[in-house]
C-alpha cells in the first residue's frame, strides 16, 4: 500500500510559484541585507500642497452716501472754532510774554531814567557853584592885585580853569540803546510811552553834542591858558600832594596851603583877554544848561512820570 504524507497544521501545499516568490524575497532578503547604510536615501515627500492659493486684495467700496448738508456745515464749523481758539490762544500767549518783557525793560528804563535824573541834579547844582567863582575870578582879574593875591581867588581860579569834566553830564543810555538796537521797543503798545523815548534820544543826543562843544573851546583856549599861568605847586600843596582829589580840596573850609600861589608869567597875563575868556565861558555854560540840560529835565520827568502811569512804578 502506498503511504500518504500527511500534511503539517499550518502548512500549504506547495506550489511552483510559491516557491519561487520564497526565493525571490530570500534573495531581496539577502540584497537588501548587502547595501550599505549610507548608501540608503531616505524618501523625501512633497508636502507642499498641490495648488497654492492666491491673495485676494480687497478694494473699499469709495461710494459714499452722501451726508445730510447740515453734517458738512457742522463738521466745517468744528474745525473753524478749532483753528479760531487756537489761534486766539496763541495770541494771548504771546501777549502775555510780551507783557511782561515789557514790564521788565520798562523796568529797566525807569531806574536808568531815574538815576540820571539824580545825576543831572548834582551836575546842575556844580555848575551854578562854578558860574559864581567864574564870576568872583573875572571880576578880581579886572582891578585886583595880581602879586597880593586874596585868599580866594585861587580856589576860585580853580574852580574856573580847572573844574571842566567835573560839571559836564553824561547820561546812561544802556537800557535806551538795548530797547533800540534790538527792536524791543514795539513791546510798549503805549503811544505816550513811545514819543516820551524818543524825546529823551533827542535830548541825550544834544546834550552829549555840547559837551563835545565844551570840551573843544576847552582844549583850544583853557588849556593853553592854564599852562601858561596857573600855579601847579600851590595845587599839590593844595591836595596834600594827591591825597585829596581836587574837588574834595576845595571842599576844604579855611584850609590854607604851605605854599602861597602867584600867577606864573604874570608879565604876559593880558587883563582884557582873561576877561574875555571867562565872560565866554560862562556863556557857553549857561547856554548849556538852559537850552540843552533844561531840555534833558524836562524829557526825563515826562519819561518818568509816564512809566509810572503805565507799570505802578514808584521812586525805589
Amino acid at each position: 500500500m502506498m503511504e500518504k504524507k500527511v500534511r503539517k497544521p499550518g502548512t500549504q501545499k506547495g506550489s511552483p510559484k510559491s516557491e519561487v516568490g520564497n526565493q525571490k524575497s530570500e534573495k531581496e532578503n539577502n540584497f537588501a541585507f548587502d547595501i550599505p547604510n549610507s548608501e540608503i536615501k531616505p524618501a523625501t515627500y512633497n508636502t507642499q500642497p498641490a495648488t497654492q492659493t492666491m491673495e485676494v486684495h480687497h478694494h473699499p467700496d469709495l461710494h459714499h452716501e452722501k451726508k445730510p448738508w447740515k453734517e458738512y456745515f457742522l463738521e466745517f464749523l468744528m474745525i473753524f472754532l478749532a483753528v479760531t481758539m487756537g489761534f486766539f490762544a496763541e495770541t494771548i500767549r504771546e501777549n502775555i510774554s510780551e507783557n511782561a518783557k515789557a514790564k521788565e525793560l520798562a523796568k529797566s528804563l525807569y531806574q536808568e531814567v531815574y538815576n540820571d535824573s539824580v545825576i543831572m541834579q548834582s551836575k546842575i547844582n556844580l555848575r551854578n557853584e562854578k558860574e559864581r567863582h567864574m564870576e568872583y575870578c573875572r571880576e578880581y582879574l579886572r582891578d585886583s592885585s595880581l602879586t597880593n593875591l586874596s585868599a580866594q581867588f585861587y580856589p576860585s581860579f580853580m574852580w574856573t580853569f580847572i573844574i571842566t569834566a567835573t560839571i559836564d553830564f553824561d547820561p546812561n543810555d544802556g537800557v535806551l540803546n538795548q530797547l533800540r538796537n534790538s527792536g524791543a521797543l514795539r513791546y510798549f503798545k503805549n503811544i505816550e510811552l513811545q514819543n516820551a523815548v524818543s524825546r529823551i534820544n533827542t535830548a541825550i543826543f544834544n546834550v552829549r553834542s555840547r559837551n563835545n562843544q565844551e570840551y573843544a573851546y576847552n582844549e583850544q583856549y583853557v588849556r593853553p591858558f592854564i599852562l601858561k599861568h596857573y600855579d601847579f605847586i600851590w595845587e599839590d600843596a593844595y591836595t596834600q600832594h594827591g591825597k585829596l582829589s581836587i574837588m574834595q580840596a576845595l571842599r576844604q573850609i579855611n584850609f590854607q596851603a604851605a605854599v602861597l600861589p602867584q600867577i606864573r608869567n604874570l608879565n604876559d597875563l593880558k587883563r582884557d583877554e582873561a576877561d574875555a575868556l571867562i565872560a565866554y565861558y560862562i556863556l557857553i555854560i549857561r547856554s548849556t544848561k538852559q537850552i540843552h540840560y533844561a531840555p534833558y529835565v524836562i524829557a526825563n520827568h515826562q519819561l518818568l512820570q509816564t512809566l509810572r502811569k503805565e507799570y505802578n512804578f514808584n521812586n525805589e
